[in-house]
Protein backbone atom coordinates (compact mmCIF):
# COMPACT_ATOMS: atom_id res chain seq x y z
CA UNK A 1 0.00 0.00 0.00
CA UNK A 2 1.52 3.47 -0.93
CA UNK A 3 1.45 5.96 2.14
CA UNK A 4 1.57 9.69 1.24
CA UNK A 5 3.95 12.34 2.86
CA UNK A 6 4.79 15.94 2.80
CA UNK A 7 8.67 15.37 1.79
CA UNK A 8 11.14 12.81 1.09
CA UNK A 9 14.76 13.82 1.55
CA UNK A 10 17.21 11.18 -0.13
CA UNK A 11 20.69 10.82 1.72
CA UNK A 12 21.33 10.73 5.59
CA UNK A 13 24.59 12.80 5.19
CA UNK A 14 24.84 15.96 7.54
CA UNK A 15 22.82 18.04 4.54
CA UNK A 16 20.52 15.03 4.67
CA UNK A 17 19.60 15.11 7.73
CA UNK A 18 19.54 19.23 8.54
CA UNK A 19 17.02 19.47 5.93
CA UNK A 20 14.75 16.73 7.36
CA UNK A 21 15.17 18.35 10.79
CA UNK A 22 14.50 21.42 9.52
CA UNK A 23 11.28 20.62 7.87
CA UNK A 24 10.19 18.26 10.41
CA UNK A 25 10.62 21.56 13.28
CA UNK A 26 8.34 23.23 10.19
CA UNK A 27 5.22 21.16 11.02
CA UNK A 28 6.06 18.67 7.83
CA UNK A 29 5.91 14.83 7.80
CA UNK A 30 9.47 13.85 6.34
CA UNK A 31 11.18 10.18 5.46
CA UNK A 32 14.40 10.76 5.25
CA UNK A 33 15.97 7.57 3.14
CA UNK A 34 19.81 6.48 3.28
CA UNK A 35 21.23 3.55 1.42
CA UNK A 36 23.64 2.66 3.89
CA UNK A 37 23.96 3.85 7.30
CA UNK A 38 23.99 7.25 8.13
CA UNK A 39 27.10 9.64 6.98
CA UNK A 40 28.18 6.48 5.43
CA UNK A 41 29.58 8.51 2.26
CA UNK A 42 31.66 11.51 2.79
CA UNK A 43 30.49 12.68 6.31
CA UNK A 44 32.24 10.12 8.40
CA UNK A 45 35.74 9.87 5.64
CA UNK A 46 36.84 13.51 5.96
CA UNK A 47 38.76 15.82 8.65
CA UNK A 48 35.67 17.09 10.87
CA UNK A 49 36.78 20.71 10.22
CA UNK A 50 34.39 23.43 10.37
CA UNK A 51 36.20 26.18 8.56
CA UNK A 52 36.58 30.00 9.41
CA UNK A 53 37.14 30.58 5.90
CA UNK A 54 40.85 31.30 6.51
CA UNK A 55 41.55 28.66 3.90
CA UNK A 56 39.61 29.92 0.89
CA UNK A 57 40.19 33.40 1.70
CA UNK A 58 42.38 33.52 -1.69
CA UNK A 59 41.14 31.21 -4.41
CA UNK A 60 37.75 31.49 -3.19
CA UNK A 61 36.78 34.54 -1.18
CA UNK A 62 32.92 34.27 -2.11
CA UNK A 63 32.36 31.54 0.50
CA UNK A 64 34.71 33.29 3.47
CA UNK A 65 31.32 34.75 5.14
CA UNK A 66 29.57 31.81 4.81
CA UNK A 67 32.08 29.89 6.32
CA UNK A 68 32.32 32.03 9.50
CA UNK A 69 28.50 31.87 9.80
CA UNK A 70 28.59 28.36 9.80
CA UNK A 71 31.37 28.08 12.62
CA UNK A 72 29.30 30.20 14.90
CA UNK A 73 26.07 27.95 13.93
CA UNK A 74 28.11 24.86 14.39
CA UNK A 75 29.42 26.24 17.86
CA UNK A 76 25.65 26.93 19.17
CA UNK A 77 24.03 24.53 17.90
CA UNK A 78 26.05 21.44 18.60
CA UNK A 79 28.37 21.93 21.30
CA UNK A 80 28.74 18.56 22.67
CA UNK A 81 30.15 17.53 19.35
CA UNK A 82 33.20 20.40 19.53
CA UNK A 83 36.28 18.85 19.80
CA UNK A 84 38.70 20.27 22.15
CA UNK A 85 41.99 21.49 20.15
CA UNK A 86 44.56 24.47 19.85
CA UNK A 87 44.39 26.91 16.87
CA UNK A 88 45.11 25.61 14.09
CA UNK A 89 48.62 26.38 12.39
CA UNK A 90 48.85 27.41 8.89
CA UNK A 91 52.06 26.43 6.92
CA UNK A 92 53.28 28.54 3.83
CA UNK A 93 56.25 30.32 2.58
CA UNK A 94 56.66 33.47 3.63
CA UNK A 95 55.56 35.57 0.66
CA UNK A 96 52.13 33.36 0.70
CA UNK A 97 51.76 33.73 4.08
CA UNK A 98 51.92 37.57 3.96
CA UNK A 99 49.15 37.25 1.06
CA UNK A 100 46.73 35.20 3.04
CA UNK A 101 47.53 37.75 6.55
CA UNK A 102 46.65 40.69 4.40
CA UNK A 103 43.18 38.60 3.13
CA UNK A 104 42.39 37.37 7.13
CA UNK A 105 42.89 40.87 8.05
CA UNK A 106 40.45 42.26 4.63
CA UNK A 107 37.77 39.43 5.97
CA UNK A 108 38.50 40.15 9.83
CA UNK A 109 39.66 36.51 10.57
CA UNK A 110 42.15 36.50 13.81
CA UNK A 111 44.83 35.17 13.83
CA UNK A 112 48.83 35.19 15.35
CA UNK A 113 52.16 34.57 13.76
CA UNK A 114 53.72 30.76 15.29
CA UNK A 115 57.13 31.71 16.52
CA UNK A 116 59.93 29.63 14.43
CA UNK A 117 61.32 27.82 17.60
CA UNK A 118 57.09 26.37 18.06
CA UNK A 119 56.92 25.28 14.13
CA UNK A 120 60.69 23.62 14.80
CA UNK A 121 59.57 22.02 17.63
CA UNK A 122 57.20 19.77 14.99
CA UNK A 123 59.22 20.23 11.67
CA UNK A 124 61.67 17.63 10.90
CA UNK A 125 63.37 19.85 8.17
CA UNK A 126 65.28 22.80 10.29
CA UNK A 127 66.09 24.26 6.78
CA UNK A 128 62.63 25.03 5.31
CA UNK A 129 61.80 28.34 4.48
CA UNK A 130 57.77 27.99 6.31
CA UNK A 131 56.30 30.54 8.35
CA UNK A 132 52.94 29.64 10.28
CA UNK A 133 50.32 31.64 11.22
CA UNK A 134 47.22 30.31 13.97
CA UNK A 135 43.52 30.61 13.48
CA UNK A 136 40.37 29.28 16.14
CA UNK A 137 39.28 26.81 13.77
CA UNK A 138 36.54 24.13 14.74
CA UNK A 139 37.00 20.62 14.32
CA UNK A 140 33.81 18.56 14.96
CA UNK A 141 33.15 14.76 16.28
CA UNK A 142 31.18 13.79 12.68
CA UNK A 143 29.89 10.59 14.20
CA UNK A 144 28.64 12.50 16.87
CA UNK A 145 27.15 15.14 15.03
CA UNK A 146 24.93 12.58 12.95
CA UNK A 147 23.49 10.79 15.64
CA UNK A 148 22.53 13.85 17.57
CA UNK A 149 21.21 14.74 14.49
CA UNK A 150 19.13 11.70 14.22
CA UNK A 151 18.43 11.78 17.23
CA UNK A 152 16.78 15.07 17.08
CA UNK A 153 14.98 14.20 13.75
CA UNK A 154 13.03 11.30 15.35
CA UNK A 155 12.59 13.50 18.29
CA UNK A 156 10.51 15.86 15.55
CA UNK A 157 8.71 12.97 14.08
CA UNK A 158 11.23 11.83 11.10
CA UNK A 159 11.19 8.37 9.98
CA UNK A 160 14.52 7.32 9.32
CA UNK A 161 14.79 5.16 6.85
CA UNK A 162 18.72 3.12 6.93
CA UNK A 163 19.51 0.03 4.17
CA UNK A 164 17.06 1.88 2.01
CA UNK A 165 17.80 3.31 -1.09
CA UNK A 166 15.91 5.09 -3.76
CA UNK A 167 15.43 3.95 -7.22
CA UNK A 168 13.38 6.41 -9.43
CA UNK A 169 12.01 9.63 -8.44
CA UNK A 170 8.40 9.48 -9.67
CA UNK A 171 7.54 12.61 -12.22
CA UNK A 172 4.27 13.12 -13.62
CA UNK A 173 3.30 16.26 -16.00
CA UNK A 174 5.96 18.13 -14.75
CA UNK A 175 5.43 17.36 -11.04
CA UNK A 176 6.96 14.99 -8.49
CA UNK A 177 4.51 12.16 -7.61
CA UNK A 178 6.42 9.54 -5.67
CA UNK A 179 9.64 8.02 -5.30
CA UNK A 180 10.07 4.36 -5.35
CA UNK A 181 12.67 2.31 -3.37
CA UNK A 182 13.56 -1.50 -2.58
CA UNK A 183 10.62 -1.36 0.03
CA UNK A 184 7.88 0.27 -2.04
CA UNK A 185 6.53 3.61 -3.67
CA UNK A 186 6.07 6.44 -1.36
CA UNK A 187 3.42 9.02 -2.64
CA UNK A 188 4.75 12.26 -2.43
CA UNK A 189 5.04 16.05 -3.66
CA UNK A 190 8.03 17.02 -2.70
CA UNK A 191 11.82 15.55 -2.94
CA UNK A 192 14.44 16.77 -1.90
CA UNK A 193 18.02 15.26 -3.08
CA UNK A 194 21.34 14.99 -0.53
CA UNK A 195 22.77 11.94 -1.71
CA UNK A 196 26.57 13.13 -2.60
CA UNK A 197 28.03 10.93 -5.32
CA UNK A 198 24.51 9.06 -5.69
CA UNK A 199 22.83 12.41 -6.88
CA UNK A 200 23.94 12.24 -10.15
CA UNK A 201 22.29 8.40 -10.90
CA UNK A 202 19.13 9.30 -9.12
CA UNK A 203 18.43 12.19 -11.38
CA UNK A 204 19.30 10.74 -14.41
CA UNK A 205 16.70 7.66 -13.69
CA UNK A 206 14.45 9.73 -12.77
CA UNK A 207 14.31 11.58 -15.98
CA UNK A 208 16.06 14.83 -15.04
CA UNK A 209 18.86 16.62 -17.11
CA UNK A 210 20.45 18.07 -14.47
CA UNK A 211 22.41 15.28 -13.18
CA UNK A 212 24.41 16.32 -16.49
CA UNK A 213 25.64 19.49 -14.40
CA UNK A 214 27.26 17.41 -11.55
CA UNK A 215 30.21 16.15 -10.89
CA UNK A 216 32.10 13.85 -8.09
CA UNK A 217 35.43 13.64 -7.56
CA UNK A 218 37.92 11.46 -5.15
CA UNK A 219 40.32 12.67 -2.81
CA UNK A 220 42.64 9.99 -0.68
CA UNK A 221 42.85 10.15 3.02
CA UNK A 222 45.04 8.74 5.62
CA UNK A 223 44.70 7.78 9.39
CA UNK A 224 47.50 7.29 11.81
CA UNK A 225 47.95 6.47 15.36
CA UNK A 226 49.69 9.10 16.76
CA UNK A 227 49.21 12.50 18.73
CA UNK A 228 48.32 15.71 17.32
CA UNK A 229 47.13 19.00 19.39
CA UNK A 230 45.74 20.97 16.44
CA UNK A 231 45.11 20.89 12.84
CA UNK A 232 47.85 21.74 10.86
CA UNK A 233 47.23 22.55 6.98
CA UNK A 234 49.81 23.69 4.12
CA UNK A 235 48.73 26.53 2.05
CA UNK A 236 51.00 25.14 -1.02
CA UNK A 237 49.79 23.13 -3.19
CA UNK A 238 50.25 19.80 -2.57
CA UNK A 239 51.51 20.28 0.79
CA UNK A 240 50.12 18.25 3.63
CA UNK A 241 46.71 18.58 6.16
CA UNK A 242 46.37 17.10 9.06
CA UNK A 243 44.10 17.20 11.82
CA UNK A 244 43.40 15.23 15.33
CA UNK A 245 40.83 13.17 14.71
CA UNK A 246 37.88 12.86 17.46
CA UNK A 247 38.98 9.60 18.44
CA UNK A 248 41.58 10.49 20.92
CA UNK A 249 45.12 9.08 19.53
CA UNK A 250 44.08 9.06 15.83
CA UNK A 251 45.18 11.55 13.13
CA UNK A 252 43.61 11.73 9.78
CA UNK A 253 45.83 13.12 6.87
CA UNK A 254 45.33 14.63 3.23
CA UNK A 255 47.05 16.38 0.85
CA UNK A 256 45.79 20.63 -0.01
CA UNK A 257 45.11 20.30 -4.10
CA UNK A 258 46.03 16.36 -4.27
CA UNK A 259 45.05 14.12 -7.03
CA UNK A 260 41.52 14.61 -8.03
CA UNK A 261 39.87 11.54 -9.47
CA UNK A 262 36.89 11.79 -10.98
CA UNK A 263 33.99 9.36 -11.29
CA UNK A 264 30.00 9.65 -12.26
CA UNK A 265 28.85 6.60 -10.46
CA UNK A 266 28.87 5.61 -6.05
CA UNK A 267 31.29 2.51 -5.85
CA UNK A 268 33.86 0.99 -3.47
CA UNK A 269 37.28 2.93 -5.00
CA UNK A 270 40.44 1.06 -4.57
CA UNK A 271 43.28 3.42 -3.33
CA UNK A 272 46.61 3.63 -5.19
CA UNK A 273 49.22 2.14 -3.79
CA UNK A 274 51.30 4.87 -4.91
CA UNK A 275 49.46 7.89 -4.23
CA UNK A 276 49.51 6.13 -0.06
CA UNK A 277 52.92 5.51 -0.25
CA UNK A 278 53.90 8.93 -1.60
CA UNK A 279 51.70 10.55 1.02
CA UNK A 280 53.45 9.12 3.64
CA UNK A 281 56.96 9.23 3.01
CA UNK A 282 56.11 12.95 2.37
CA UNK A 283 54.65 12.96 6.09
CA UNK A 284 57.96 11.07 7.05
CA UNK A 285 59.59 14.15 5.90
CA UNK A 286 57.55 17.02 6.94
CA UNK A 287 57.13 16.17 10.60
CA UNK A 288 59.42 14.98 13.69
CA UNK A 289 59.26 11.40 14.94
CA UNK A 290 56.27 10.66 17.51
CA UNK A 291 53.43 13.10 15.60
CA UNK A 292 52.20 10.29 14.39
CA UNK A 293 53.12 6.28 13.99
CA UNK A 294 53.74 5.50 10.04
CA UNK A 295 53.30 1.30 10.75
CA UNK A 296 49.60 2.05 11.70
CA UNK A 297 48.57 4.26 8.59
CA UNK A 298 44.86 3.12 6.97
CA UNK A 299 43.99 5.01 3.74
CA UNK A 300 40.55 5.59 2.16
CA UNK A 301 39.37 7.58 -0.63
CA UNK A 302 36.35 10.52 0.25
CA UNK A 303 34.04 11.07 -2.11
CA UNK A 304 32.86 15.26 -3.11
CA UNK A 305 30.36 16.20 -5.31
CA UNK A 306 29.98 19.45 -6.85
CA UNK A 307 27.92 21.45 -9.49
CA UNK A 308 29.91 22.70 -12.21
CA UNK A 309 28.21 25.99 -12.66
CA UNK A 310 29.88 26.69 -9.96
CA UNK A 311 33.26 28.99 -9.50
CA UNK A 312 35.54 26.64 -10.13
CA UNK A 313 39.50 27.33 -8.99
CA UNK A 314 42.52 26.00 -10.75
CA UNK A 315 42.45 22.27 -9.69
CA UNK A 316 38.88 22.23 -11.38
CA UNK A 317 36.85 22.82 -7.67
CA UNK A 318 34.34 24.23 -6.30
CA UNK A 319 33.88 24.09 -2.88
CA UNK A 320 30.44 26.39 -2.79
CA UNK A 321 27.29 25.11 -1.97
CA UNK A 322 24.36 24.93 -4.31
CA UNK A 323 20.32 24.77 -4.13
CA UNK A 324 19.03 23.55 -6.99
CA UNK A 325 15.35 24.14 -7.75
CA UNK A 326 13.85 21.76 -10.80
CA UNK A 327 11.22 24.32 -11.68
CA UNK A 328 13.10 27.07 -12.67
CA UNK A 329 16.30 24.87 -14.30
CA UNK A 330 13.50 22.37 -16.07
CA UNK A 331 10.25 22.45 -14.99
CA UNK A 332 9.95 20.19 -12.51
CA UNK A 333 8.11 21.51 -9.50
CA UNK A 334 8.82 19.73 -6.10
CA UNK A 335 12.39 18.58 -6.64
CA UNK A 336 15.30 19.76 -5.10
CA UNK A 337 19.01 18.93 -5.26
CA UNK A 338 21.19 19.96 -2.54
CA UNK A 339 24.80 20.44 -2.47
CA UNK A 340 26.78 20.94 0.34
CA UNK A 341 29.78 21.76 -1.69
CA UNK A 342 31.70 21.65 2.14
CA UNK A 343 30.80 20.09 5.44
CA UNK A 344 30.89 23.45 6.84
CA UNK A 345 28.07 24.90 4.61
CA UNK A 346 25.52 22.05 5.21
CA UNK A 347 24.29 24.71 7.41
CA UNK A 348 23.69 27.14 4.43
CA UNK A 349 22.63 24.56 2.09
CA UNK A 350 19.84 22.86 4.48
CA UNK A 351 18.41 26.26 5.47
CA UNK A 352 18.28 27.56 2.41
CA UNK A 353 16.45 24.62 0.61
CA UNK A 354 13.86 24.77 3.28
CA UNK A 355 13.34 28.40 3.22
CA UNK A 356 12.36 27.99 -0.55
CA UNK A 357 9.99 24.87 0.10
CA UNK A 358 8.06 26.25 2.85
CA UNK A 359 8.34 30.04 1.81
CA UNK A 360 9.94 31.36 4.99
CA UNK A 361 13.52 32.16 6.21
CA UNK A 362 14.69 30.28 9.35
CA UNK A 363 17.63 30.78 11.50
CA UNK A 364 21.14 29.50 9.68
CA UNK A 365 21.68 27.45 13.73
CA UNK A 366 19.68 24.39 14.73
CA UNK A 367 19.16 24.39 18.65
CA UNK A 368 17.27 21.59 19.89
CA UNK A 369 13.98 21.61 20.25
CA UNK A 370 13.13 18.35 22.23
CA UNK A 371 15.10 16.57 24.65
CA UNK A 372 17.11 14.05 23.05
CA UNK A 373 18.80 10.84 23.69
CA UNK A 374 20.82 9.57 21.16
CA UNK A 375 21.34 5.83 22.20
CA UNK A 376 19.06 4.19 19.66
CA UNK A 377 19.87 7.20 16.95
CA UNK A 378 23.87 6.07 17.20
CA UNK A 379 23.27 2.80 16.30
CA UNK A 380 21.72 4.31 12.75
CA UNK A 381 25.06 5.88 12.16
CA UNK A 382 28.42 4.37 9.69
CA UNK A 383 31.65 3.58 11.49
CA UNK A 384 34.77 5.99 10.00
CA UNK A 385 36.70 4.16 7.71
CA UNK A 386 39.67 3.86 10.06
CA UNK A 387 37.51 2.80 13.24
CA UNK A 388 36.02 -0.09 10.65
CA UNK A 389 39.87 -0.96 9.74
CA UNK A 390 40.81 -1.54 13.44
CA UNK A 391 37.54 -3.30 13.96
CA UNK A 392 38.55 -6.03 11.13
CA UNK A 393 41.58 -6.05 13.10
CA UNK A 394 40.51 -7.10 16.28
CA UNK A 395 38.17 -9.56 14.80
Amino acid sequence: MTRTVGCVVVGGGIAGLMTAARLAAAGWTVVLLERGLLGSGATTSNHGMIHSGALYARWHPEIVAACQQAQIAYQSSFPECVVTTEPSWYLAHPETLHTYETLWRRHGIAHHTVEMPEIRELLRDQERDIGACAVGELVIDTRALLGELAARCEALGVEIAVATGAHRIVVHNGAVQAIDTAQGRISTPNVVVCAGIGTKQLLETSGSVIGAQLSSRLEMMMAYPGRLPRPIIGLEFGWPALAPAAEAGTVLASRYGGVQRWVDRPGRWPVPATEAATLDGELRDWFVPGVIDHDGGVAWVCSKTEHTGAQRDQWGTAPDYAVIDHFTKESISGLWTVLPGKMTLSMHASRDVVSQITGTTTPLDLPAHHPVSDDRAAELVAVSPWAAHREAQLR
